[in-house]
């Protein structure tokens, strides 16, 4: 079970987190550590290898993710143009480069978001954030739809709150895989998870210290794969645990 739950984190991975600044800051260099909590009626088995914390290594603009899943690591690291992923699973090490999309500066690509700025405030390890509730609308539709028929698919909208601070990062490009527009680096992210339930990722600690530049590349003993091959691997590998999904896979 913890096998598969394992895989099932591997096919459908995320990235979150954003930043933009009117100044240029001194590059931070450092640690953050988040708590991750769980929030409403979980399932038993969803919070069972559900991951607790994770580390955040900063270099300028680069960070660098590290998330314990129960069994397996997962490593993430933000290059600004490319999003590198180091899977440590008990029996080998993987490593997959997912290419990010082009940033459109002439605002042509309508955004399925809001950003709206909160009366509030928090300090959180010493650095000041401010608040923002992120506004995003989701499109659903029901299995009967057609694939073709967009405008029947439903809306509906998702708040996703954070607090960032402007005092870590140099400058927009830092998260900007997260929500490009979004002021400051996240130190708390508030998201829903269903009717009923959230999952909040709170700084813990924050550190200054010197990160060395080969905590962002990919070490030699992990097999590289790319973003085709990956998913291949990945349905192979549901499959022989009996949890196979032919659709929707994710490096």
């Amino acid at each position: 079970m913890k096998k598969l739950a394992i895989i099932s984190l591997m096919a459908a991975c995320c990235l979150m987190n954003g930043t933009s600044m009117a100044q240029k800051n001194k590059a931070f260099t450092g640690s953050v550590k988040f708590e991750i909590k769980y929030e409403g009626d979980f399932e038993p088995q969803q919070l069972a290898n559900a991951p607790r914390e994770k580390e955040q290594l900063i270099s300028g603009n680069f960070t660098k993710t590290t998330r314990n899943l129960g069994g397996a690591f997962l490593h993430e690291i933000d290059m600004v143009d490319s999003i590198v992923r180091l899977w440590d699973l008990p029996n080998e090490k993987c490593a997959v480069t997912i290419p990010t999309p082009k940033k459109e500066d002439d605002g042509s690509k309508e955004k399925n978001y809001v950003i709206q700025k909160r009366s509030d405030s928090k300090v959180i390890c010493g650095y000041n954030c401010q608040g923002y509730d992120i506004i995003v609308t989701v499109k659903s539709k029901s299995e009967d739809d057609d694939d073709d028929e967009e405008e029947e698919a439903e809306e509906r909208k998702i708040t996703i709150t954070v607090y960032t601070t402007n005092e870590i990062g140099i400058d927009s490009n830092i998260n900007s895989h997260f929500v490009p527009g979004l002021q400051g680096y996240s130190l708390y992210l508030e998201q829903p998870a269903g009717e009923g339930k959230k999952v909040i990722n709170q700084a813990v600690e924050v550190k200054k210290k010197k990160i060395n530049a080969i905590e962002f590349s990919i070490p030699a003993n992990y097999k590289y794969f790319t973003p085709e091959q990956w998913n291949e691997y990945v349905r192979k590998m549901q499959q022989q645990a009996g949890g196979g999904n032919d659709e929707d896979d994710d490096y």
